[in-house]
């Protein structure tokens, strides 16, 4: 009797590990399956302006914003439509070129016809700056940046600026939502090949930042938001700027594409719920044991 009880016991025992063992491996593939999709994004919009016409996610609206730059503290912009373009090839990529010549504290540019929402997000513009002089383009010849659609008072904006004739370069932001607007010193190079990024990390509030070709960051900005403050959600901006010069003056880019990536459903999330499996399975295991 002793002998078939031992057995017995030693049965159950082993049944109750394999249980163990075979709740825990499931947890953890669910768990490597969340983490892997968790890695991966979604792009939420596109375009590489391959023309021959400019796609119908653009339209010409804009609200009049401020701009900023190191001579003068922000001032209103006023919109004044969609800038001069053409769709062009530099070095393989295709591209919208914008050339338009644009009088002092005048804005040109598109948002999107698409309002998006999202807990974070990664809004990204790859530019060439081309040529920029007193004769060829200043100011902020490009500029990037979210609205607000319920308010369009309600905007994030960041750009280079070629102030002084193209003779002091800055990196200049704004933000309405914070009532807050900076410049500082940042040169660029012509010819040369940028990315314009507003960042929002799960959590984390915006990054407004001008990178490198390669995505190195050259100089940043962190508002003092993040996209919770879009509880409507928002609108990509795409546009040129200008300061104050005493007559209308040129501004010249061109735009290789533009992106909005929106990461998938939160990684920290999903690893919470690998966890709870396995504990889910662990409870379970100990439960049947002790019957």
């Amino acid at each position: 009797m002793k002998k078939s009880t031992s057995i017995h016991r030693f049965s159950n025992s082993t049944s109750s590990l394999l249980r163990a063992l075979a709740g825990g491996l499931l947890a953890i593939s669910t768990l490597l399956i969340c983490l892997d999709r968790a890695a991966g994004a979604t792009t939420a919009f596109f375009d590489d302006f391959s023309g021959p016409t400019l796609s119908s996610d653009w339209q010409a609206s804009l609200p009049t914003m401020n701009q900023e730059n190191r001579f003068f503290g922000p001032r209103p912009a006023t919109y004044v439509g969609a800038p001069l373009y053409s769709f062009q090839t530099l070095g393989g990529s295709s591209v919208i070129r914008m050339t338009e010549t644009n009088s002092a504290l005048t804005r040109r540019g598109w948002s999107t016809t698409t309002s998006f929402s999202a807990s974070s997000f990664h809004y990204e513009v790859r530019f060439n700056t081309l040529v920029q002089s007193a004769a060829t383009s200043i100011d902020s010849f490009i500029e990037i940046g979210l609205l607000d659609p319920s308010n369009p008072g309600r905007y994030d904006l960041v750009a280079p600026f070629e102030g002084g004739n193209a003779t002091d370069p800055q990196f200049v932001t704004g933000s309405s939502i914070d009532n807050s607007y900076t410049a500082v010193t940042l040169p660029y190079q012509n010819n040369t090949w940028y990315r314009l990024v507003l960042d929002a990390p799960s959590g984390g509030n915006i990054r407004a930042s001008v990178q490198s070709d390669t995505g190195i960051e050259l100089m940043g900005r962190t508002f003092g938001h993040g996209a919770g403050a879009f509880s409507s959600g928002f609108e990509l901006i795409l546009s040129q700027a200008m300061g104050e010069p005493t007559s209308p003056q040129p501004q010249d880019v061109a735009v290789d594409y533009a992106l909005l990536i929106v990461p998938e459903p939160n990684g920290i999330a999903l690893v919470m719920l690998g966890a709870v499996l396995w504990a889910g399975s662990q409870k379970r295991s100990k439960a049947k044991s002790n019957r």
